[in-house]
């Protein structure tokens, strides 16, 4: 994997960036589209909620952009001033995506017990705040909002499959 590079480089070093790079990033950004189909997945298998879906598909449009411009730099090897450009949509793009995170892990448990609500809301703040350091150049909670936040949707998968919640458990017995 390679950490693509932000608006605050400039367009020549993007632009070679890009160019020396293009095979890795399209690897890249193809598996993330694939990982969304997975994620989507287990996003509708939640119990569901009015802000759920709203979160879930600002989450879809955000990631899709992120992997979509730089799919468009490497495809059209654009000039340095359209690179630094397109890199500046991906930022902003990027700090979208991390709200998108923010909104939802907090609607995922929103009927969840306090703890896991808790856990959330120290999810939702460290990406929350990722996404609007981000763009200032302060990369602090970079590396660690994305791990937390993959630290927190195994958690409660775990916690689901563990103890699923009353609506799962009364309709499992329902239909026996």
């Amino acid at each position: 994997m390679v950490s693509l590079p932000t608006a605050a480089e400039s367009g020549e070093r993007i632009a070679a960036f890009y160019s020396a790079h293009g095979q890795v990033i399209t690897v890249q950004q193809v598996v993330g589209i694939v990982a969304l189909a997975a994620f989507i997945a287990f996003a509708l298998s939640l119990p569901p909620n009015r802000w759920l879906r709203l979160a879930l598909w600002a989450f879809v449009v955000s990631e899709l952009v992120t992997n979509v411009v730089p799919l468009i730099i490497v495809a059209t090897k654009p000039a340095p001033d359209a690179s630094h450009s397109l890199t500046l949509v991906e930022d902003l793009a990027d700090s979208a995506l991390f709200l998108s995170v923010a909104l939802f892990v907090v609607a995922a448990t929103l009927t969840q017990p306090r703890w896991l609500r808790a856990a959330s809301y120290l999810v939702a703040a460290a990406c929350g705040i990722r996404a609007v350091a981000s763009p200032f150049g302060i990369a602090a909670l970079d590396q660690v909002a994305p791990l937390i936040f993959v630290a927190f949707v195994l958690v409660l998968s775990i916690k689901l499959l563990v103890r699923p919640t009353a609506e799962v458990r009364l309709s499992a017995t329902t239909d026996e």
